[in-house]
């Protein structure tokens, strides 16, 4: 049956695995991703190999499904294998990179590909080569991603769509004076009133550095921004200059995107010291924001509200960019009136036990969930509570 869907569709399948599997792909992978119409940053290799190299523990796991149809390369599927855990069940799963900084993620496909039944010719793939599997997981998919778009057009059986909040933009790509007075009233007197205690300050300057050493000497300032913070070492401790892994994943990421000039360090500065900086991919007339920071001793100024809004200006007067996406869907997001699109997690689940009994588990949960709360918390001791709510949230 494989075989003839193989045949029927003329695609093949070749797997590579670990950093130089991905290497490897390189070119391959440009291939596909220039044939999309829908890219975003997470697809592309910089993004990956970035990843590889410096948060994950095991990249020798990781293996990259190409799929050809005829003699083109179409989609590539990074999965790599793990564990996954429903309802205390343990499944054996290829998984989509995961980490608190893969922000959003998808397979690489290009458009000659969004009809094909990828995701049967896969299961089948792994079958006939008797790999031992029972859930297929993509992490943080938009609503537009790929893997949507298969799965819309040819559904497998046994999938579940899980909701994973949303992911915030902002359309520039009319005038600012038009975007401004759209606004709430209080949020421009914000503005106004942060611009007049800005203007207070000895020159004060707004720089977009895309290339050179001194794209290197920005990130290292970005980097001493964000760690100045509540972020910091005397914070939450989150910031990326404490960890040794994301500092090698974002000057990876800078480095090798700018040789293409799609990174971006933007700060805002008062006489001659950072009070705020932005980390962002450009792609397709698309600013991602991966990381905003500021100084708190200036707090009064709202420099990362200034920055944006000299970054909308600017971008708004070249007409190099039409959308600023956010990446996440953070409170302060709301003033600036952005819009919205939803972010899923996909699992695909194999005819195995464990996979049959994963996938009623969780299209069960809901309503358990729902049961649980409403006759038996509470009526349960507060450390049974406790326990079963991280065990909740573990799986």
């Amino acid at each position: 049956m494989m075989r003839d869907l193989l045949k029927e569709q003329d695609v093949s399948i070749t797997v590579s695995q670990g950093m130089e599997g991905l290497e490897s792909l390189r070119d391959t992978w440009n291939e596909i991703v220039s044939g999309m119409t829908r890219r975003h940053f997470f697809h592309l290799w910089e993004w990956h190999y970035s990843y590889l190299k410096c948060l994950e523990p095991d990249p020798q796991s990781f293996m990259y499904f190409l799929f050809t149809k005829g003699k083109k390369p179409v989609a590539i599927f990074p999965l790599r294998v793990t564990k996954t855990s429903i309802g205390g069940l343990r499944l054996k799963t290829l998984a989509s990179p995961s980490h608190q900084h893969m922000v959003l993620g998808d397979m690489i496909c290009n458009e000659d590909a969004l009809h094909l039944p990828l995701f049967h010719i896969l299961s089948g793939y792994l079958r006939n080569q008797k790999k031992s599997w029972d859930l297929i997981q993509l992490f943080r998919l938009a609503e537009d991603a790929g893997a949507i778009q298969v799965l819309q057009k040819n559904s497998p059986s046994r999938f579940v769509l899980t909701h994973d909040l949303r992911c915030d933009f902002i359309d520039i790509g009319g005038d600012y004076e038009s975007f401004f007075s759209a606004l709430s009233k209080n949020f421009r007197r914000s503005l106004k009133r942060a611009k007049q205690h800005l203007d207070q300050f000895p020159n004060v300057a707004f720089t977009i550095t895309q290339s050179g050493q001194t794209l290197a000497e920005k990130f290292d300032t970005f980097l001493n921004v964000e760690a100045s913070g509540w972020k910091g070492a005397l914070g939450s401790g989150t910031a990326i200059k404490l960890h040794a892994s994301l500092e090698c994943f974002y000057r990876t990421l800078t480095l090798t995107l700018s040789t293409c000039g799609k990174v971006s360090i933007n700060t805002l500065t008062v006489d001659s010291q950072c009070i705020a900086a932005q980390y962002c991919i450009l792609l397709d007339n698309t600013a991602y924001i991966l990381k905003i920071c500021y100084d708190e001793d200036y707090k009064r100024c709202a420099p990362g509200n200034m920055l944006l809004e000299l970054f909308m200006k600017k971008s708004m007067e070249d007409g190099t960019i039409n959308s600023i996406n956010l990446i996440t869907d953070a409170e302060w997001h709301a003033d600036w009136k952005p819009s919205s699109y939803e972010k899923y997690t996909l699992y695909l689940f194999n005819t195995t036990p464990a996979g049959l009994i994963g996938s009623v588990l969780l299209k069960s949960y809901p309503i358990l969930k729902k049961y649980y709360e409403s006759y038996i918390q509470p009526h349960l001791p507060r450390e049974i509570q406790e326990k079963i709510g991280r065990l909740s949230r573990e799986t």
